[in-house]
């Protein structure tokens, strides 16, 4: 998954990693966050605006 590469999401990622998931785990738990995101915004009609810093 790219996200897992992203600078807006890989630190998430590999936070999951160090916590001891495995990478499908890691992954399918980025993928979840990932659509809770979509789907707010979606319901809020607002735009993506990452946090990276």
């Amino acid at each position: 998954m790219s996200a897992s590469r992203t600078p807006a999401w890989k630190g998430f990622y590999e936070a999951q990693r160090a916590r001891g998931f495995s990478t499908t785990q890691a992954l399918v738990i980025l993928a979840r966050k990932l659509a809770r995101v979509v789907f707010a915004l979606l319901k809020g009609q607002s735009e993506y605006q990452p946090k990276v810093g």
